[in-house]
This record gives structure tokens, sequence and C-alpha cells, in this order.
């Protein structure tokens, strides 16, 4: 009967803590929102508790649990205030206030604070206008403000209902009841707001160092910027799942600010550093200008995983050229915008094309051509057919 190791870490040098027997029932506590392949379980020992890392290749009847971590993983909210900015924006006779428009776009490019700069007078002037007040509570939000926010939203939706609204109030309402985090670190370019009875504050300083050093990275890269700094709360996992109600496996959520769930370990690792990076590139393309729709999905996630250091097996990538060769695969442009309609195979799937174009995209495109091209979307059609061919469409 064979053994699996459950190591420290990820990384093959890392130290096996222990051996499991093949079979031996496991509880999966996460997957880092990183595109690893490593997933971190606990498990009974005789009688004692082992916690650490195995390969997904290792767990029997994953299906499951993958099916709900691809398709959590595709409905994160990255798009989804973008898309209330853009629809409730243009439901105020565009071009009417220019002002209310240049509140738009700051929100659209990640500057909350100069935003409310507008829109605090604004809501005097329309007292009785949904959208301002929509428009409001988004800025708050993102400002780190749950209960302004929450106060604006609710005036809105009393005002004129609106579905997709209603999910963003109730998540921010449970939000407020469950975050415990009240103190606050500044760096360059990221606060960070944590709870102090969770999470040690050499913790907190190490994670906001890290934050910095990876924007600082991100940015060069794809050039982006902000007078704003981006905001991060660090909770222990169970709050952050109680609050963000992200899916069981993710460690972090980006939603205008990063959430981050402390998992307790003695270091901010590899793997955390991982994590943390890909939603600073979430963060950073949300503050470049994309017009009136989202970046895609593909390169959206693309770049976050190639960003955080995931790369592509040699295999998988020979098998996504034998499928794109015989049209078995969705060209860029085909892929849904909505993952989670996906089954697991056909996101896990998503997600290998994703990875394979931001690397054919560093190829075709390095330096100032990229930062170029995501300073001009309009151009990202004839680039994306580019990256269709090089892939074997």
């Amino acid at each position: 009967m064979g053994e699996t190791p459950v190591r420290s870490g990820c990384e093959a040098h890392d130290a096996v803590v222990a051996n499991l027997p093949a079979g031996t029932p496991v509880e999966i506590r996460f997957r880092l929102a990183d595109g690893s392949d490593c997933i971190k379980i606990a498990a009974k020992s005789g009688a004692s508790e082992v916690v650490g890392y195995v390969s997904s290749s290792a767990l029997a009847g994953l299906d499951v649990f993958e099916k709900e971590r691809l398709s959590a993983r595709a409905t994160e909210p990255v798009a989804a205030p973008r898309t209330l900015v853009a629809d409730r924006a243009k439901s105020m006779a565009r071009g009417r206030d220019p002002e209310i428009e240049r509140a738009r776009d700051l929100l659209q490019s990640n500057q909350p604070q100069q935003a409310m700069e507008i829109l605090e007078p604004a809501v005097q002037r329309y007292r009785n206008n949904a959208s301002v007040l929509l428009l409001a509570g988004l800025a708050a939000y993102r400002m780190d403000e749950l209960d302004t926010a929450i106060g604006y939203w609710k005036q809105s939706l009393d005002l004129s209902p609106n579905p997709s609204l209603e999910g963003i109030y109730d998540r921010a309402k449970r939000e407020a009841a469950a975050d415990p985090a009240s103190e606050r670190l500044v760096g360059m370019h990221i606060a960070v707001r944590y709870a102090r009875q969770a999470v040690p504050v050499d913790a907190a300083r190490a994670i906001l160092d890290m934050l910095d050093e990876e924007y600082a990275r991100i940015s060069g890269q794809l050039g982006c910027s902000s007078s704003e700094r981006i905001v991060a709360i660090v909770l222990d996992r169970a709050a952050y799942l109680r609050s963000t109600g992200a899916a069981e496996w993710s460690g972090g959520w980006y939603d205008g600010r990063i959430h981050i769930a402390w998992t307790g370990e003695k270091t901010v690792g590899a793997q955390m550093r991982r994590g943390l990076a890909h939603e600073l590139v979430h963060a950073c393309l949300t503050s470049i200008p994309s017009g009136d729709v989202p970046w895609p999905a593909w390169l959206q996630e693309g770049l976050a995983q190639k960003l955080s250091g995931d790369k592509l097996e040699a295999g998988t990538r020979d098998q996504l050229q034998r499928l794109a060769h015989t049209h078995q695969l969705p060209r860029l442009e085909e892929l849904h915008p909505d993952w989670s309609r996906m089954s697991a195979g056909e996101a896990r799937t998503a997600y290998n094309i994703s990875l394979a174009a931001a690397d054919a995209l560093y190829e075709n495109y390095s330096g100032d051509s990229l930062r170029n091209i995501l300073r001009n979307p309009e151009n990202l059609g004839q680039v994306t057919e580019e990256l269709d061919k090089k892939l074997g469409f």
C-alpha cells in the first residue's frame, strides 16, 4: 500500500511532516487563489492531526471540490462593481452632468476617494436619484467605509429595486457584521486593515511589505498606477469566510479591496506571496481603463496566473496545441465571460488556455509594448487574433 508525503509547503524540497497511507480520509482546507496544484489538507495520523500540503493528484474524489473551486473562482466579484458603475451611469442620461461622468470614470479607474469628492455634493443635488446613490455607495465601499456604503445603497434600493445591487448590498451587510478588523497599517501602495487578536502585528507588517513589493513589480510590468492606496483586509480564516461568503477553498478575494485569509502560518511564505500577487493583478487591471466593458476573463486570469508565477507543464501545453489544431478548443474571444457556467473540466481548460495566452502575450509583447496594449484597449481585438494564431487556432 503506497503512502503520500505531506509537506510543510508546496515545493519538493519542503520538509515532510507525515506520510499518509493510501485511503486516509482528509479534510481539504483550501487551495490559494493562485492557480497552484497544491492543496492544504488536514488528516488524522494515529492520535495526532496532520496539517500540510499535498498535490491534488494524490487526492481521490476531488471532482466535487474542483467544481466548487473553479465555479467560485470564476464568479469572484471583480467585474460586478464595474458593470454596475457602467450600467447605472449610462442610465443617468450620459453627458447631462459631466461631473457625474467624471466620478464614474474615476471609479472605473479605481480612484474612489476622488470620485467621492464629486459624489458627496452630487447626492445633495440628486436626492432622489438611485444611480447617484449607487455610485456614492460604491465609492464608499472601495474606500473601506462599509457603514457609509450600506447607507447609500439602502437609499438607492428604496428608490429603485436593483437585483444586482441587492446582492452586493447583502454581502456588505454580512461583511460589516462579521469583520472584526480595526487596526490599520499604511504602506506606499497598500493600506492594510487587520484584526490584532487574530493576526500578529509582525505578520500584518510582513503582509503589507509583501503587498507593496509585489504591487511595485506588477505595476512596473502592466503600467497601472494610482494616487490612492489599495485596501487589503486581513482576517483569520473563519472571519474571512463569514465576511466574504467566499468558497471554502479560497485564500484571497478581490472586489475592489483585497481580502486575505490568514491561516496562522509562522511566516508569510511563497504560497501566500503567489496568492497575493494573483489578487494584485486584478487590482492593477481594475485601475487601467478598459473602455465600456471590463477586461476579458482570459486576460484577467491569464495575467494573474502569469504574474503570480504559475507555469504550464510541457504536457499540458502540448495537449492544448493538439486540441487547438483540431478545433476542439474555444478561441480566446469565444470564452464566455461567466466561467461559472462551465463544467470543472471546461473551467480548468479555460484557465490553461488563459495562461498559455499570457505566455504568448509576453513572447510577442514585452515592456512598453505590453503596457501600450493596456493603454489602448481598442487594439485588444487585433492582439487577440494574433494570439489565437500563435496558440494554433
